[in-house]
């Protein structure tokens, strides 16, 4: 959606993830979907409460996506993350994503992505990346 980017005003209950280290790396839509999804050291009561996940980039919304529900990161997922993060030429030890959690969801209604993407979050990330807004 090309409109200029506006500040938005969330008025749902949202998780916003900064995917700025592999936004570049998302080459298409199921991409962009893993790197949104996990994996994040959150609040898991608060990320409990929102109905939609934001991919945010550089504080641009580029996808919205409805959250069915937070989970523990598997371990597949863990190991999916260390191998792609080393094709990157990052080397992480798999002990650094113990804790963490990731999202299972779907793409939110044309609606709410209407509403939401190619505008700016209210608030940027300031070294966090998850915001939560209205949860």
């Amino acid at each position: 959606m090309n409109r200029e980017s506006s500040t938005v005003r969330v008025d749902d209950r949202v998780v916003a993830i900064s995917i700025n280290e592999q936004y570049k790396h998302c080459k298409n839509a199921a991409e962009l979907y893993t790197c949104t999804r996990g994996l994040w050291r959150l609040k898991k009561e608060r990320a409990d409460n929102a109905k939609y996940a934001f991919a945010t980039y550089q504080g641009v919304i580029k996808e919205v996506y409805e959250i069915d529900k937070w989970l523990p990161a598997t371990k597949a997922f863990r190991d999916f993350w260390v191998e792609k993060l080393r094709s990157q030429g990052r080397i992480i030890s798999p002990e650094e994503h113990v804790g963490r959690y990731e999202f299972i969801g779907k793409v939110a209604p044309e609606q709410i992505r209407k509403k939401y993407i190619g505008h700016t979050i209210p608030n940027r990330h300031k070294g966090n990346p998850i915001l939560y807004f209205n949860c």
